[in-house]
């Protein structure tokens, strides 16, 4: 009175042995057939959704196939079945477990990365075990990524820059399953600034040219750019160099001139490091001054006398009193004595010659006129 169960099948009829995927809107069907048994009256299936443990039974009478209904998409069903006649009822046979549509699977790609404005491209891998075709979806792209529901296969490039939760999901059109992951769109290095700066000249003059008899010059003017003047400075040729106040209005104070041609650049630089020029040939005329007046006469005066004797001759100073607590007797420019200052002093000379004198306030320029003795 044994029965043995052959297998099953699933099928969205009740005569459809084959396996059919099913939509939302109609329920799945388990199809059992079994081996028939000797001395049998009747059959009974037990079903369950968990393995070894029944909790439906249908008693089928002496047919050895039967229709389980409404079975529940990706949900695993298991059965076994006994047979009966007017003596009881045998044991059960061996249980088989199944689903009447299992869950599609999806590899997670694991997390992305792009640059922003370049192109990118991800093949979504899934796959239904039953061999149904299937659909695919995906929330949380970045902007500027699509994707192709029936492959799968996402392209395009990123058009705003930050981290994307995505979750990526396959479906069998009953089931599906879903992977999450993060997209990174790196933002794209900015566009280099090739501009240049313009700078231009417009004090002491607009012109390229400038003449002056001032040994100083006055710049000023004005500079502009595509994103914004970081410095003005200017180099004189003939020396000297220095950076302008301000940047789209400037001026650069004072700048001192040599005789002569002087050709004077101002460089507008942005932060970039692009560079413009302007030049100014400023032309300066040196005016001689007038020469310097005399030196005022001392206020001491020297005199000197000479004496011979034997080969020897004594040379006496004398001058009008000053106001020195001392004073320094000088003999051709070099310090013979200092003395006190009482309009007095005895110089000897051993050899011929011509000589100059002066006597001055000790440590100081101030001296009387110079006086000469030829020996």
């Amino acid at each position: 009175m044994n029965a043995r169960i052959l297998g099953y099948t699933r099928s969205v009829s009740v005569v459809a042995l084959s396996f059919f995927a099913t939509s939302a809107a109609y329920a799945d069907s388990l199809n059992l057939a079994w081996d028939p048994g000797t001395d049998v009256s009747g059959y009974t299936i037990y079903a369950g959704i968990t393995s070894g443990t029944y909790s439906q039974r249908f008693d089928v009478g002496n047919a050895t196939a039967f229709t389980y209904p409404g079975a529940t998409a990706g949900q695993r069903y298991c059965f076994a079945v006994s047979a009966y006649n007017g003596m009881g009822e045998g044991p059960k046979s061996a249980e088989v477990c199944g689903y009447s549509n299992r869950y599609p699977t999806l590899t997670n790609p694991g997390n992305q990365s792009s640059t922003q404005g370049q192109s990118k491209s991800l093949q979504l891998n899934g796959s239904d075990p039953d061999g149904q075709s299937v659909s695919y979806n995906a929330t949380g792209l970045p902007p500027g990524f699509s994707l192709m529901s029936s492959t799968g296969f996402i392209s395009g490039s990123g058009t705003t820059a930050g981290t994307f939760n995505v979750i990526a999901l396959v479906s069998d059109g009953v089931l599906s399953q879903t992977q999450s992951f993060t997209w990174t769109v790196i933002a794209a290095a900015p566009t280099p600034d090739t501009t240049l700066p313009t700078v231009t000249i417009t004090g002491p003059s607009s012109s390229s040219a400038f003449s002056t008899s001032s040994n100083t010059i006055p710049l000023s003017g004005t500079a502009v750019d595509n994103v914004g003047v970081q410095q003005v400075s200017w180099v004189n040729d003939r020396g000297g160099s220095g950076t302008a106040a301000g940047t789209t209005s400037w001026n650069a104070g004072n700048i001192t001139l040599v005789g002569g041609t002087n050709n004077i650049t101002v460089t507008a630089r942005d932060a970039a490091g692009n560079v413009g020029t302007d030049l100014l040939t400023v032309t300066y005329t040196v005016t001689t001054p007038p020469p310097p007046p005399p030196p005022p006469a001392p206020s001491v005066v020297l005199s000197a006398t000479t004496t011979r004797q034997n080969r020897k001759a004594n040379v006496t100073l004398t001058w009008t009193s000053a106001p020195w607590s001392a004073a320094s007797v000088y003999r051709n420019g070099a310090r013979v004595r200092d003395t006190a200052n009482d309009g007095s002093y005895v110089d000897q000379l051993r050899s011929p010659g011509t000589y100059n004198y002066k006597v001055c306030q000790p440590g100081t320029t101030i001296c009387s006129n110079t006086v000469t003795v030829y020996y």
